[in-house]
């Protein structure tokens, strides 16, 4: 097997993890909680930090790792959660990725150096960037040209989503270093 195998695979496995997790639990929460809020945009979406390490991770061959679990969850979301999303969603999504990402490897030229060793911020910033195209491309796709709440929510549930699973991911990694399996 390639290593691009594993890293899809592996992409594929997180994304597929978190949004099961983001389907399984957030949704139905969010659908308790806010019941007047759209599902098409999650407000805790999960798998937003799964695509932002693998761009950080796996740089520009994330686009294509990330495509098939996309639509892998598509096909569950529409055809077993009776959510309905465009077929172009997922596309729209790993694209506004890409761009954030591209966005990213033109701002990353101008940090200071000291910001390199830290890992989690470029993540961040990656989670940023990427919500932003992301969000307005499935706002567009989804919804009116100028529909600003959607545009939002989409923002703001890929930041929050990207933020608590890189936290997550950053404590079971520590977790994970620190024992000793014997």
């Amino acid at each position: 097997m390639g290593k691009w195998f594993i890293e899809a695979f592996l992409v594929f496995v997180g994304y597929t993890a978190a949004y099961t997790l983001t389907l399984g639990f957030v949704y139905p929460m969010q659908k308790i909680l806010l019941p007047e809020n759209s599902l098409m945009a999650s407000l805790l979406f999960l798998p937003h930090g799964v695509r932002a390490i693998a761009f950080f991770l796996f740089g520009l061959r994330a686009t294509l790792y990330l495509l098939p679990a996309h639509y892998a969850m598509w096909y569950i979301t529409v055809h077993g959660a009776d959510i309905g999303l465009d077929v172009f969603s997922p596309l729209v999504s790993v694209l506004g990725c890409l761009l954030g990402y591209i966005l990213f490897l033109f701002v990353r030229k101008f940090l200071p150096t000291n910001v390199y060793d830290k890992g989690y911020i470029l993540v961040f910033l990656i989670i940023i960037f990427s919500a932003f195209f992301n969000s307005v491309g499935l706002s567009r796709l989804h919804f009116s040209l100028y529909d600003f709440e959607h545009l939002l929510s989409y923002f703001w549930g890929d930041v929050f989503g990207g933020l608590i699973f890189l936290v997550l991911a950053m404590y079971i990694w520590r977790i994970l270093k620190n024992t000793k399996f014997d």
